[in-house]
């Protein structure tokens, strides 16, 4: 299934597996809940345990055209992803983690590539659902 759900984030968190969050910097630290004017948030701001942040606009050129293979194998190579396990993609709503997923899943070849549609807008409201908040590491 392409389709991830709020078990398999359980899952990966608790398995170490890749979560990849494309929102901004902000959305990722938890500065801002969503990009201005969009109703659909979250209760608290941040980012899943573990999730490295990775803008889903870093897979597409200038020009709007989606980066050749090998650079985005080293996109996501550079956060320690290399397609040999599951991968969870998420933003805030599931529709700029899809631009991810296809990045990594048809362009790259990562097979158990997977969208969380549910993503921060049913993470963050999530009673007792871990958070971090903060810059990414680097």
């Amino acid at each position: 299934s392409i389709r991830a759900y709020r078990e398999d984030v359980e899952n990966a968190i608790e398995r170490g597996l890749p979560l990849v969050d494309v929102r901004s910097p902000e959305e990722f630290s938890g500065e801002v809940l969503a990009p201005p004017g969009l109703q659909e948030t979250a209760q608290r701001g941040g980012h899943i345990p573990g999730a490295s942040n990775i803008s889903w606009a870093a897979v597409t050129n200038d020009d709007g055209r989606f980066k050749s293979r090998e650079e985005i194998e080293e996109l996501y190579a550079e956060e320690g992803i290399d397609g040999g396990e599951t991968t969870v993609a998420y933003c805030r709503i599931g529709e700029r983690s899809s631009v991810a997923w296809f990045a990594l899943h048809e362009l790259a070849g990562y097979d158990d590539a997977i969208n969380y549609d549910g993503s921060w807008t049913e993470w963050g409201n999530l009673v007792g659902a871990p958070i971090e908040k903060g810059e990414a590491d680097d």
